[in-house]
């Protein structure tokens, strides 16, 4: 588990998933995240601090190789170099037209990993990895609403 200049860590995580229509193509594409159960620790100012929130990562920059390879089974999320952003990193591409995904509309926007209700809630699944996890991530969305009532599976 290689990260050492990881900026978050947990003793598991989730891949999520949900589906998000894309704005090139129009057609209704699956979409990857990770997110984080609570407690998990945050590094602010070169000390690990507890955050008892559940939370999405993204603008993900580095990943331990196990956690690579087992996303990029995927083959629509990956290392990616956006030409707003002058680092490399992990993000979903249209599987129709490979399009890059912006991670701004999947967290920061209402739909996608930030739910507007309940029903949309249920619509992402939390695949439960009981690993140890650590990563460098620049987007924390902390207590996402409804994440207690998304479906685990």
């Amino acid at each position: 588990m290689q990260v050492p200049d990881a900026n978050i860590r947990s003793s598991s995580y989730y891949i999520a998933e949900t589906s998000v229509q894309c704005r090139s193509c129009d057609q209704w594409i699956r979409v990857l995240a990770l997110a984080l159960p609570a407690p998990h620790e945050v590094l602010i100012e070169d000390e690990w601090q507890a955050a008892n929130v559940s939370a999405f990562l993204f603008y993900v920059t580095e990943l331990p190789e196990e956690v690579r390879r087992l996303l990029q089974t995927s083959g629509f999320f990956r290392l990616t170099r956006d030409p707003e952003s002058s680092d490399p990193y992990w993000a979903n591409h249209c599987e129709y037209c490979d399009e890059l995904v912006n991670d701004d509309e999947l967290h920061c926007e209402p739909g996608g990993f930030m739910p507007g209700d309940e029903q949309e809630a249920q619509d992402i699944s939390l695949f439960a990895i009981a690993e140890p996890f650590r990563a460098v991530a620049a987007g924390y969305a902390v207590d996402p609403e409804f994440f207690v009532h998304i479906a685990k599976r």
